[in-house]
This record gives structure tokens, sequence and C-alpha cells, in this order.
């Protein structure tokens, strides 16, 4: 339960963050796309905006969720949901409990693939003059592709930075033949954006795959906080 009430929080925190995000943006003027979407007030400019709030606040709120997973980390302690959580994972049997977390790790990844989806027919749907600050004329099936052929490409250049970049350009030529280019900071930044997002897709997707290893690694750790919470045992 405590689980569910920190995603509901940090989803609140996100969405809060982007919204603030994005007016103080209007505000300054600093972002020529945002200022068109807001002037235009059709339609398909609140659409776009409205998805591009939604990419935001779930980049926030994923960054929320990683420090606040991470720092409490440096002091651990072990509460009661620890507890449960450790006796339910041993209870549960090694179907059940892969089965459960290939579920709910799959469904993140379609929820990944569906805000592509949404992103680029909705990038598809914006006023031109919206479209030529970012990168031009799309269709909504060739703006999906290329969101998310960049995403997936650029996520790997964060991901396997250390291979250097001779080595990195081979494999991502091959997942995107005609990288994006802008010529405007407003693409520039949305760029980094679809690439954060790619690196979470790709991080989800790995996650996915590897279920059976997470469940071991579930399994040795809860014995441990079995044996912590009753040193008697």
């Amino acid at each position: 339960m405590w689980e569910v009430i920190s995603l509901v929080r940090r989803i609140v925190e996100g969405s809060v963050l982007a919204v603030l995000l994005i007016v103080i943006v209007a505000v300054l003027g600093a972002s020529e796309t945002i200022n068109l979407l807001i002037a235009d007030r059709g339609v398909s400019s609140i659409i776009f905006l409205l998805v591009l709030t939604i990419l935001l606040a779930d980049l926030i709120a994923k960054f929320i969720g990683v420090v606040s997973a991470t720092f409490p980390d440096l002091l651990p302690k072990l509460s009661d949901e620890n507890v449960k959580r450790a006796s339910l994972i041993r209870r549960m049997g090694l179907g059940q409990t892969v089965a459960l977390l290939s579920g709910a790790y799959a469904a993140r990844l379609a929820l990944f693939l569906v805000i592509f989806v949404l992103l680029g027919m909705s990038y598809a749907s914006a006023p031109k003059a919206v479209q030529e600050t970012l990168f031009g004329d799309f269709g909504a099936l060739a703006a999906i592709d290329a969101f998310l052929r960049e995403g997936v490409a650029g996520s790997i250049g964060y991901f396997l930075f250390f291979l250097g970049p001779d080595n990195l350009k081979p494999i991502t030529n091959a997942i995107v033949t005609e990288p994006l280019v802008s010529s405007t900071v407003n693409g520039d930044v949305f760029l980094v954006g679809l690439r954060l997002y790619g690196l979470a897709l790709i991080l989800a997707a790995l996650r996915t795959l590897l279920t059976p290893i997470i469940y071991a690694r579930a399994r040795i750790r809860s014995r441990g906080l079995a044996a912590a919470a009753d040193p008697a045992a």
C-alpha cells in the first residue's frame, strides 16, 4: 500500500512541477514553441501541449523516484513494509512472482510506447508554425517512427557512452538512418527529452527481460530481511 501511495505522490509531484515549469517558460517567453502553442489555442495545440506536459511530468516523477530510492539506501533501515514484502516474496511461488513482475514491467513498457505514439500523433496535428520550431513537417506515422528511433538511439548513446563516438556511430546509425536535426534551441531541448525518455524505455525493456534475475535477487534479499527481523530464527 505504501508503494502505491509513494507512486501516486511522485506522479502528482511530477505533474505539478511540469505544469509549473511550463508556466514559468511561458511567462518568461523562453520557448517559441510553447508561446506558439499557447497563442494558437486550437484543439491540436492544446493536445500537443498536454502530451508534452505528460512526458515532462513522467520524466520528473522518475527522477524523483530515483533520488528518493537512492539516498535512503545510504542509511538503510528495516521497516515493517520491507518485512511484509519479504514475507510475501517468500510465500509466493516462482511462477506467480515472475508472472506478476513480468505483467507489471510489461505494462510500464507499453505505457512508454503509448506516450511515444501520442507524442508523434499530436506533433503531426500541431500547427505548421510550431513544427517549424522543432523538426519541420511530419505525418503521424513518420513522427512516431522518428521519435521512437531517435529516443532509442539517443538512449543507447547515453547508456554506452564509454564506447566512444566512433564505436557508437555504427550502432546508432543502424537504428536512425536520418537523425532528427533542429536549428533551434527548442528542437535541441526536445531531442534531449526524447533521448532521456528513450533511456527510460530501454531500462523498462531490460527490466522486463531480466525478470527472473530480479526475482532471484529479491528472493535472496527477502531471506536477509527475514533473518534481520527475527534474530532468534
